[in-house]
């Protein structure tokens, strides 16, 4: 099967899934998990569930990248919004799933223990979205714009963010030609006191030219995700 006739099979599936319909091209994988709005299901019949309450329709002319290992998709929805699917595939089945778009009014969240946390480790605090060797599937070139894409998306959150806090660390990333697609978990801590911080999922897709440089990139990024009630003892 040629890599075209692989990304509209995958495209398909993924369509049927977003609507909550069993798909017929290929199956999903069992263990399949899902990461969308606000919600973190484990298991095809759960992600088949939650999409059935809360479908996402795609146009008829997303932007579509692709690769062995994984699919991403961006879109706008119609009153405008972009709104990103990123797909992990394993032998040719859909494995796991991230929408980036609004959070559901029904999304809850297990509680948890606040605690202390230091996300830079004690560490000068130099901007550092990840390694590029996590990403196999990213061609080495790349990863400076992918670095350059976390501060992108850092910049699109609508509310003010601390700048010495916030961060952008990549979770996937992939090549496709002279395109490449990257997925961010943000976390963004408020400059105000107390500080508060809240966490959202983004994905770029961008082009770059013969010299390096972004020539074009989409752009997508999630409402907050819910936030757990704390447990206290």
């Amino acid at each position: 099967m040629s890599n075209t006739d692989n990304t509209t099979r995958l495209l398909a599936e993924l369509t049927a899934l977003l609507r909550g319909l069993p798909g017929s091209t290929a199956p999903l994988a069992n263990t399949l998990s899902a990461h969308a709005w606000g919600f973190e299901t484990f298991g095809r019949t759960d992600a088949l569930d939650l999409f059935a309450r809360h479908p996402l329709a795609l146009s008829a002319t997303p932007h579509v990248l692709s690769a062995p290992v994984a699919l991403a998709v961006l879109d706008v929805t119609p009153d405008g919004l972009p709104i990103g699917v990123f797909a992990d595939v394993a032998d040719g089945v859909l494995a796991r799933l991230w929408v980036v778009g609004p959070t559901a009014r029904d999304a809850t969240t297990e509680p948890t223990v606040p605690v202390a946390s230091d996300d830079f480790l004690s560490q000068d605090r130099m901007a550092c979205a990840g390694d590029a060797l996590d990403h196999p599937a990213l061609d080495a070139a790349a990863w400076p714009q992918v670095e350059a894409g976390a501060d992108a998306a850092l910049q699109q959150v609508s509310e003010p963010a601390a700048a010495s806090s916030s961060r952008a660390v990549v979770v996937r990333a992939f090549s496709s030609g002279d395109a490449f697609a990257a997925l961010y978990s943000l976390r963004v801590l408020s400059p105000s006191l107390p500080r508060l911080a809240h966490r959202r999922w983004a994905l770029a897709t961008s082009r770059m030219g013969a010299d390096g440089a972004v020539l074009h990139r989409r752009l997508a990024v999630s409402d907050p995700w819910p936030v757990p009630a704390p447990v206290l003892f």
